[in-house]
């Protein structure tokens, strides 16, 4: 008796796709601290093992990050800062990942005919502090950039980490301006110019203080709370110094200065005001000719 076996072999199509695996490596992104946009160029080194012509064609697209959507901010704790990837240094759209690119604009598709091919598209961070102050501190954020190849029946590419950073350190400027005038980091110098000086001639300005931490503001006098004559300089005009409506000595600061205003909170958007008045005392008996006094202010962050 003879049998008859048949034998059925089923193929799978997985195991015809063709193996597209690369390799990537990336820097991560370090911003400075400015007051101006960013816009750094980020290249992505990409090497390919398998030179199949169906290995050839790949799509680069980066998940969302931290933020859970395409609107991408570096953290530090509860704070956080606007920033994002892009395609082009001039693109308004940010590059979404693979699966969620709708458009050229939001994915970056290259070409390998070696096997290897850099890859540029660029990180931009808004000005940070264009709407006020930015608590100190490292601001980071970590997506993934996931390559895969286009062509139907492959299987491979690659998915690696990059991350951003922003250190943000402390930063006091100051501003000398008149009364009620507004924050101008171009203004560091103002003067007193009181004319013929007479008892009790009061002249004041506005010192507007931006700070993104706690700062200290002291202050000194080149002659020590008096203002000399400019040619005999043992001829003296006594004045006093306001801070805020309260009166403070100026004698022996010229070698150690006097503080004079201590916040442990960063300034307001806007800054904070200090306000400043100088009055002459007596001017009975005084040699004529002008008399100057300089003083100095000093802004130090305390944390």
């Amino acid at each position: 008796m003879k049998s008859i076996i048949t034998l059925c072999f089923l193929f799978s199509l997985n195991s015809l796709a063709v193996d597209c695996s690369l390799f990537v490596f990336v820097n991560d992104v370090y911003f400075v601290q400015t007051n101006s946009d960013q816009s750094l160029a980020v290249d992505v080194d990409v090497y390919r093992f398998n030179n199949h012509r169906k290995c050839k064609k790949y799509r680069l697209g980066i998940t969302t990050g931290g933020s859970g959507n395409y609107s991408r901010k570096l953290y530090n704790g509860a704070d956080s800062v606007d920033y994002n990837y892009h395609k082009r240094e001039n693109s308004s759209s940010p590059i979404k990942d693979v699966l969620d690119a709708q458009g050229g604009q939001q994915r970056v598709d290259f070409k390998m005919n070696g096997i290897y091919k850099r890859v540029t598209f660029f990180a931009r961070l808004p000005d940070p502090f264009s709407a006020g102050n930015v608590s100190t501190g490292l601001y980071l954020d970590t997506a993934t950039i996931n390559i895969v190849p286009r062509d139907g029946g492959t299987t491979g590419g690659y998915s690696v980490n990059i991350s951003s950073y922003l250190n943000v350190q402390s930063d006091v400027n100051i501003s000398l301006v008149e009364r009620g005038g507004q924050f101008d980091p171009n203004r560091t110098a103002i003067t007193l110019d009181y004319g013929l000086m007479t008892t009790g001639e009061t002249r004041g300005f506005d010192l507007v203080v931006k700070s993104n931490s706690g700062y200290r503001i002291s202050v000194s006098s080149e002659n020590n709370g008096v203002m000399s004559h400019i040619s005999q300089a043992n001829f003296n005009v006594g004045y006093s110094f306001g801070v805020n409506g309260s009166s403070l000595s100026l004698v022996g600061s010229k070698l150690s200065p006097i503080d004079i205003f201590n916040s442990s909170s960063p300034s307001t958007s806007t800054g904070d005001v200090i306000e400043i008045d100088v009055s002459i005392l007596d001017t009975s008996n005084k040699l004529s000719g002008a008399y100057s006094d300089y003083i100095y202010f000093t802004a130090t962050s305390t944390y």
